[in-house]
């Protein structure tokens, strides 16, 4: 499986767009978004020995697999 691009342009159903004013500002949610997604992100370079460039169709993105792993622990 090879590795996807990554980019780290917003879409509209993003974090920042999601969580707006509804959600107070220790929600657990925007605390993973603040603190953990970018520790995932700088942790990228060294998930990328698990894919192989050329081999199949691009995989998930090892990021977004972390994230929804952690989430899934936390609840």
């Amino acid at each position: 499986m090879s590795l996807p691009e990554f980019s780290l342009q917003g879409s509209p159903f993003g974090i920042d767009t999601l969580l707006g004013d509804p959600f107070p500002a220790d929600d657990r949610f925007r605390l993973f978004a603040a603190h953990v997604r970018p520790l995932l992100v700088k942790a990228r370079p060294a998930m990328e020995a698990a894919y192989r460039p050329g081999n199949g169709r691009p995989g998930i993105e090892p990021v977004l697999v972390l994230g929804v792993s952690l989430l899934q622990f936390m609840e």
